[in-house]
């Protein structure tokens, strides 16, 4: 069998369990939106896990609200902190080994679910600062994903962080973060409750820690981020989330934005628009989002 998952430390972690109970000789990668518009190949012997579901696979594993629940279907869906949790709570009953990986799922699920203090986002470390080097939409950086996948399998967190593939990341991660920082900073307004971060003027955007939004600009209790697509040109991406350190929003972003072609979860969501129409559903998003 083989693995279909998404590129992030959920989607790794969840490939790191089902690895210890399936007999899995591939891992492929894929954003959730490409599975959703059908346009990934999907084979009868695939496991999806952390993606939308597709009537071709063998199995799914996921915990997004807003995506499409069938029938019937072999695997796991229900509301968790991580799709990695769905993943560990199916399979624990006859797998009592997956025990050993309790903390690794346990992180999983708090990134995911962005149960965050402030102080660990400002200076992320461990797990956190890990999850930080992987980006989805680098597709060149699958070898370094597998290896992810290889290295929480069978080493401490520490160890993880020393490895010198891992650790260079880090430090490279550490200071595109900065620059990030200032681009927000300097491309950020508010409209009542809601930050909006615009960065559609620069053709590649640094990596930086998709959590400072929040700590920037704590007042308000929702986030929308618009960026252009680096997949998928002539699109944009708008993500929009509630925000960790002021939990008082009260919208389903997953399905507010399931209108808009994208899913997510309760708190957190994103879709891709074409260009031409992206200012229009910003203006359409900010409806909803203001005074929520």
């Amino acid at each position: 069998m083989s693995v279909l998952t998404r590129a992030d430390l959920d989607g790794i972690v969840g490939t790191v369990l089902i690895k210890q109970v399936e007999d899995i000789d591939a891992v492929r990668f894929s954003e959730p939106k490409f599975v959703q518009d059908g346009e990934v190949d999907v084979f009868e012997n695939d496991i999806l896990i952390n993606l939308p579901y597709d009537t071709r696979c063998a199995m799914w594993f996921d915990h997004h609200i807003a995506n499409v629940r069938p029938k019937a279907f072999s695997g796991a869906f229900k509301p968790a902190p991580s799709a990695a949790r769905v993943v560990f709570d199916h399979y624990l009953p006859n797998f009592p080994q997956l025990n050993n990986y309790a903390q690794l799922v346990a992180a999983a699920d708090k990134i995911d679910a962005a149960e965050l203090t402030y102080a660990e986002v400002m200076e992320p470390t461990d797990y956190l600062l890990l999850s930080m080097t992987i980006d989805g939409k680098v597709h060149e950086d699958k070898s370094y994903w597998l290896k992810l996948v290889e290295l929480l399998s069978s080493q401490s967190i520490s160890d993880v962080m020393n490895e010198p593939e891992v650790f260079a990341r880090c430090e490279q991660f550490k200071v595109e973060n900065e620059v990030y920082k200032v681009l927000v900073k300097e491309n950020s307004r508010v409209e009542k409750n809601v930050l909006i971060t615009d960065l559609r003027h620069y053709d590649k955007v640094p990596n930086g820690n998709r959590y400072f939004i929040y700590a920037f600009q704590s007042a308000t209790n929702l986030s929308l981020k618009i960026v252009n697509d680096q997949e998928r040109p002539g699109m944009v991406a708008i993500g929009v989330g509630y925000n960790i350190f002021n939990k008082t929003a009260n919208i389903n972003v997953g399905e507010l934005l399931k209108k808009y072609g994208g899913g997510g979860h309760r708190a957190v969501g994103s879709t891709r628009v074409k260009q031409e129409a992206a200012d229009q559903v910003v203006s359409e998003l900010l409806r909803f989002l203001v005074n929520s």
